[in-house]
């Protein structure tokens, strides 16, 4: 996903990428993670028969039941009940057996049920067989891959759309099934719309190697529009005849010459913002290098597809990701949670956010930032 996001208090830099996270404020912004998701359990049914689905503390709540499988089976809370022997195609199931297989690749031989072949023309996706697509969202490598008046566009990650106006009068213009996803409040992409709270494809999730986003980093959270489905590589098969190479990037979701670097800075680690690599890339970190303010002092970061995967890379039990939960798949990691200096490194300190003033937000929580000129000593770590 190459597309240029621009904000306010910091600068998100690599493959032509720039993201401005606000940082989190206690009693403040950062409240948009707890945005609503339901109201009431109907709201959360998701048709997976060996789940029971309520809506708790406006959140759906998903609890696997596994006395409604049987025949060996388990309940998966997404799929259903499934055989956990079924890999890669080889299947132990009868062909009637109606059971969904784990293995949610794209064989169209073995396609997520026991013993079910795709029609020809059809192709797998997520364990289910759906006409392969042509028009908006569709998976390009070339201008052939997409249907007139369609471009196959790398900015969005090598798929097919079209340009339009932001706003409902360009949502409108891209038809049935499509939204114009705005990239930065001025240019937008006729994109396929898409639900982030569904996991199939047929009842509005994204199709393998996308995600669902608004992309509320580039844009108002109070104006968020439909959000739309985005490439975003998840391994490197999705990225297999790109030409930007045949490497995913899981922190980044680009397709490119190199693959995630384990030697590389983790996630909040104090970075060089100008420091890439021709392909654009951090030389430091293992997804992005986040410019903090002015200069190119900034913080290493990564995206994360949150359908997929709900917690951060690095130390998780102190980064959480950032986004508007339900109402985007798109996560941010790039502010560690610290209570003084121990927990952070490389010159960075244990301070409050500050506003766009420059003034610090006190509060019950500080995270490992570039010292400013308001807090030029974090609290000190006892053991040093």
């Amino acid at each position: 996903m190459r597309v240029a996001l621009a904000l306010g208090w910091a600068l998100l830099v690599g493959c032509g990428r720039t993201v401005t996270p606000e940082p989190p404020v206690d009693g403040g912004a950062a409240e948009v993670m707890e945005e609503p998701g339901c109201a009431a359990d109907e709201e959360c049914d998701d048709d997976v028969a060996c789940t029971a689905d309520r809506c708790v503390d406006a959140r759906c709540v998903r609890v696997a039941v596994p006395s409604r499988c049987g025949d060996g089976t388990v309940c998966d809370a997404l799929r259903g009940c499934v055989d956990p022997r079924c890999r890669d195609g080889g299947s132990p199931c009868e062909a009637d057996g109606g059971v969904a297989c784990v293995d949610l690749g794209s064989s169209t031989a073995d396609c997520g049920r026991c013993g079910v072949r795709c029609r020809v023309g059809d192709v797998c996706d997520r364990g289910a067989c759906v006409p392969p697509l042509r028009g908006p969202s569709a998976r390009c490598r070339r201008a052939s891959d997409c249907r007139e008046p369609y471009a196959c566009d790398t900015e969005v990650g090598g798929v097919c759309s079209l340009p339009c106006a932001p706003g409902d009068a360009g949502a409108a213009a891209c038809g049935a099934g499509a939204t114009c996803l705005s990239l930065d409040g001025e240019m937008g992409r006729c994109l396929r719309a898409c639900d982030p709270r569904e996991r199939t494809v047929n009842r509005g999730a994204c199709s393998t190697g996308q995600v669902c986003t608004a992309l509320w980093l580039t844009n108002d959270l109070s104006r968020l529009g439909e959000p739309a489905c985005v490439g975003f590589c998840q391994s490197d098969l999705d990225c297999q005849g790109d030409p930007r190479g045949g490497r995913c990037s899981l922190r980044t979701g680009d397709c490119g010459a190199r693959a995630d670097d384990s030697r590389m800075a983790v996630d909040g680690t104090l970075c060089d913002a100008s420091a890439l690599d021709p392909a654009g890339r951090s030389l430091s970190c293992r997804g992005y290098c986040a410019r903090v303010g002015s200069g190119s002092v900034g913080l290493c970061a990564s995206l994360i597809e949150r359908s997929t995967r709900q917690r951060c890379y690095d130390d998780p039990a102190t980064m959480t990701p950032l986004g508007p939960v339900g109402a985007d798949n798109l996560g941010l990691c790039v502010y560690r949670a610290c209570t003084d200096g121990c927990a952070c490194a490389g010159g960075a300190a244990c301070i409050y956010p500050e506003d766009r003033e420059g003034r610090p937000q006190a509060g019950p929580t500080r995270y490992c930032l570039p010292p400013t000129r308001s807090q030029p000593v974090g609290a000190a770590c006892p053991t040093r």
